[in-house]
C-alpha cells in the first residue's frame, strides 16, 4: 500500500517512538529518490498558505516527518517548531523526541512502567 517512502511517513505519524529506520522492507535509497514530488508539493502549499492555518500546519508536519525520515533533524525541528505554533500537538510531540535528554527520560520512564507491569515471579 503507497510507495515505500509512503510507508514510512506514516510509519511515523502512526508509531513516533520508532526509530525512522525501523520500517520493514524499506529500501532508503528508493525512498529518498524523491520520484513523488511530495516536497515540492508541501513547499507550495506552505507558500500558498502564507504559512497560516490548518494546511499550513499539516504541511510543517509533514515537512517535518520527510526531514526527521531523511536524518536533517535540525530542518524538522524549524518545522515542527512552525507547526507547534500553529496548534499541532504532534510536532509538540516530536519536538520533544527530538530533544536527546527528553527522548531519554522517555525511555527510562517507559522501561520503568513496563517493570511496575511485570509479574512478580510468585511474589
Amino acid at each position: 500500500m503507497g510507495t515505500p517512502n509512503d510507508q514510512a511517513v506514516l510509519q511515523a505519524i502512526f508509531n513516533p517512538n520508532a526509530p525512522f529506520g525501523d520500517v520493514v522492507g524499506l529500501d532508503l535509497e528508493e525512498a529518498e529518490k524523491g520520484d513523488e514530488g511530495a516536497l515540492e508539493d508541501l513547499e507550495r502549499a506552505v507558500t500558498l498558505s502564507g504559512g497560516r492555518g490548518r494546511a499550513a500546519r499539516q504541511s510543517f508536519v509533514q515537512r517535518g516527518l520527510l526531514a526527521r525520515f531523511q536524518g536533517r533533524d535540525e530542518d524538522a525541528r524549524r518545522d515542527f517548531e512552525q507547526a507547534a505554533r500553529l496548534g499541532s500537538l504532534f510536532a509538540r510531540r516530536q519536538l520533544v523526541l527530538l530533544n536527546p535528554y527528553a527522548a531519554l527520560c522517555n525511555r527510562m520512564l517507559a522501561d520503568m512502567m513496563g517493570q511496575l507491569r511485570a509479574p512478580s515471579n510468585g511474589r
